[in-house]
């Protein structure tokens, strides 16, 4: 079953910090400096963009994380609502360890809203949790 979700247009970055002793994996996920945050039900989603900045033409990756620990990073994907495309290219997952993943070989070909969209796998099913973003 997949469900879409609509999230505010605008989430602020969280602070900086990570809280000491936290496992991997644990929720709810410490904050870290340049985050931005994808809640549904008892899922949390964690992604920072490298470079932080991001460019139209310019290939970028996302580092993921997420919990419940038993929750999977199954893919990303973006998409531009007004002119009902996607993404030229299609992004690698690797796994970095327990709740976190590395996405790959994304890149804006062009400027406007985009809504990044995380597959998720938990409890047997899988649900998208959407991200929408002004890219200038």
């Amino acid at each position: 079953m997949r469900r879409w979700v609509a999230l505010p247009a605008l989430v602020s970055s969280l602070a900086a910090g990570v809280a000491a002793g936290t496992p991997a994996g644990a929720c709810p996920l410490p904050p870290v400096a340049g985050e931005h945050r994808v809640t549904q039900g008892a899922l949390e989603l964690a992604w920072r963009a490298e470079p932080e900045r991001l460019a139209v033409g310019q290939p970028f990756s996302l580092e993921v994380r997420l919990c419940p620990a038993a929750a999977r990073f199954v893919q990303v994907d973006a998409t531009m609502p007004e002119h009902r495309h996607g993404m030229n290219y299609r992004p690698s997952v690797q796994p970095l360890g327990p709740g976190r993943w590395r996405a790959e070989g994304l890149l804006w070909h062009m400027a406007g809203r985009w809504e990044l969209a995380f597959e998720v796998e938990s409890g047997g099913e899988r649900t998208w949790l959407k991200y929408p973003l002004m890219l200038r």
